[in-house]
């Protein structure tokens, strides 16, 4: 049955474009959050629209990197410790993910899935509501030793297999893209083809225009629990115990979709990435690509007159607390790649977190639960949340009012493991 009432759990860059395209659908909408719709993991990320990241995060070799990382205080990824199950759950599954089979269904999957991403945020840049600053010039991934320069390498094969447009160049050739950076790389890796875009004005402006659509919106409301009547739920609350009767649900609220779901009954498999962010206004001196510096795997991004550096992937339990070190690891990292930047100290309050919700095989939930007949789910995308937004709110849309889909989502269902 087409569904012509729903309320969205999550103001986050997937729940507000899932909201834009079941608007455009004729959908009466509600989008409600914890927050006042001016914060959140949506806000602070990197900015990149990117279908030159077609492989999932759960690859061959990925765990024997990440066990060498876990000795270092400031490697860019990190599980803290602790007997927990649902972690012992999904670092099993996480293992099983990673091998050859899995990762080649994934990767036409993935690839056609940021295409099709970033033609949509191409025709929001063109809808006249819109600045937020969307350019088309490319990724370059910087490295700095021979082994990083074999693995770029491969990833460069495998993407022109693909038929993406990847380039392998060297130090005088990435030089000449970022003339007013001194670099001290032995090469790169250049996609033509991915965009970029300022994620705190697109957030902002979407809720502008939502509002002037007739979208409703209700803030500082943290959903703690559910009504069910039978296989729907009815109502959800939030912790002083007050009530919002749905009509159907879809549940994007990001890391804590998984904790939210246990209260219906539902199950996933889903843990908190947390990252770190630092945005610099109108720098002196910045690269004019966004940039990956693959041997530390930090983000740089070019936003407006503004630069943001971000990096880390950290299995936190969804804890508040900033860890130091890791943010030392991305900050001393960026001079080593451009010797013309500043070493940076920014204040705690300068530092931006976000929780991304990782799933074990990097693919993300999106679709209709099975024991639940008026509940759809759209969470998981890991660091991959914006540059997936745009598609994944026009899917749920196309779930949801039974569409035809544009790419197949039968790899995103939510009992796959």
């Amino acid at each position: 049955m087409k569904r012509n009432n729903i309320h969205i759990v999550g103001g986050g860059i997937i729940g507000l474009c899932a909201a834009w395209y079941l608007n455009e659908a004729g959908v009466k909408v509600t989008v409600v959050d914890k927050n006042d719709f001016t914060e959140g993991t949506s806000y602070g990320n990197a900015g990149m629209v990117v279908p030159s990241h077609f492989v999932p995060m759960a690859t061959p070799g990925v765990i024997a990197q990440g066990l060498k990382w876990l000795l270092d205080a400031k490697s860019p990824f990190y599980v803290k410790p602790r007997l927990n199950g649902d972690l012992i759950a999904w670092l099993w599954h996480f293992y099983r993910a990673a091998n050859p089979m899995q990762v080649n269904r994934a990767i036409p999957v993935l690839l056609a899935f940021n295409e099709w991403s970033k033609a949509l945020y191409k025709e929001l840049a063109d809808n006249p509501v819109f600045d937020f600053n969307y350019e088309e010039k490319g990724l370059l991934m910087l490295y700095r030793t021979k082994k990083q320069a074999h693995e770029e390498a491969e990833m460069a094969a495998l993407a022109q297999r693909q038929g993406i447009d990847a380039v392998l160049l060297d130090e005088s050739q990435a030089k000449a893209l970022e003339p007013e950076m001194d670099l001290d790389v032995l090469g790169g890796l250049y996609f033509k083809g991915d965009a970029h875009l300022y994620p705190n004005q697109l957030m902002r402006q979407m809720v502008t225009q939502l509002k002037q659509k007739d979208v409703q919106f209700i803030s500082n409301f943290s959903v703690k629990d559910f009504k069910k009547e039978g296989n729907r739920i009815t109502a959800i609350f939030d912790e002083n115990h007050q009530g919002i009767a749905v009509q159907h649900l879809l549940v994007a609220s990001g890391a804590w979709t998984g904790q939210l779901l246990k209260k219906a009954g539902i199950k996933i498999h889903l843990q908190d990435g947390k990252g770190y962010s630092i945005t610099l206004k109108k720098p002196r001196v910045r690269p004019r690509i966004p940039t990956i510096l693959t041997e530390s795997k930090v983000a740089i991004t070019p936003m407006g007159d503004d630069l943001r550096i971000g990096g880390t992937l950290e299995i936190s339990g969804l804890s508040p607390k900033i860890n130091q070190k890791r943010v030392e690891g991305i900050l001393e990292s960026v001079p080593k790649y451009y010797k013309n930047f500043p070493v940076l100290n920014p204040q705690a309050s300068d530092i931006w977190k976000g929780f991304r919700p990782c799933t074990p095989d990097g693919l993300p939930y999106i679709g209709p639960s099975k024991n639940i007949q008026n509940l759809n789910v759209a969470t998981g995308h890991g660091m991959m949340g914006l540059s997936l937004g745009a598609a994944t709110g026009k899917l749920v849309a196309q779930q949801l009012t039974q569409e035809t889909r544009t790419v197949s989502d039968e790899l995103f269902d939510l009992d796959r493991f």
